[in-house]
């Protein structure tokens, strides 16, 4: 007999596969078998993901729960909340192909559940599924493009606010697609 929690899980990844801004642009299979690469963990309420500065090893999808993200001048004590991403948004995915430190710091608000998706799993996805690995590539391009111009329009709004480095983290730590194109999904609130 199959148990309840089982079935729960399997709710919850599907409801991942299915609403997933990042995932959205690969079809049902592609979007199954790249779950099937990644890592499902748990975390509790104020528990650490990864801290800026930290070297990016992969991106995160959030399944259910919260992560903020937070980012810390150099020399200061105080953190300033870049944005609070809520399932089934994703973070730090410029980690898995590019070698860069996080610019942010991620942590859990609340009981939290993750995927993660990491460089290895990429390499094993290339071997596996080059197509599906290619159409990553492309997913990850399209995201580079969003953020690029998202970060630029908040640049050009912060005035002289030395909140240029806050804007340049929101770029590698952040997902967020408008929502004429993520067929009216909701994106994180970053303002």
């Amino acid at each position: 007999m199959i148990k309840p929690k089982f079935w729960k899980r399997i709710k919850a990844q599907s409801d991942l596969i299915f609403q997933s801004p990042f995932l959205k642009r690969m079809s049902q299979l592609e979007r199954y078998e790249f779950l099937q690469l990644s890592h499902r963990r748990r975390f509790k309420a104020g528990e650490y993901i990864y801290h800026q500065g930290d070297p990016g090893t992969g991106l995160y999808m959030i399944e259910q729960g919260s992560v903020e993200l937070l980012y810390q001048e150099e020399h200061t004590d105080n953190a300033a909340q870049l944005a609070v991403l809520h399932a089934p948004e994703c973070f730090g995915a410029f980690s898995v192909d590019y070698l860069v430190r996080r610019k942010a710091t991620a942590r859990c608000t609340t009981e939290t559940v993750l995927y993660g998706f990491f460089i290895s799993d990429y390499q094993t996805l290339g071997k596996r599924h080059p197509r599906i690995a290619l159409r990553f590539l492309e997913t990850l391009n399209v995201f580079a493009t969003h953020q690029y111009d998202l970060v630029m329009s908040r640049m050009s709004r912060i005035g002289d606010d030395d909140t240029g480095p806050e804007a340049y983290a929101l770029l590698f730590e952040t997902y967020d697609i408008p929502v004429k194109e993520s067929s009216g999904a909701k994106s994180a609130d970053l303002e």
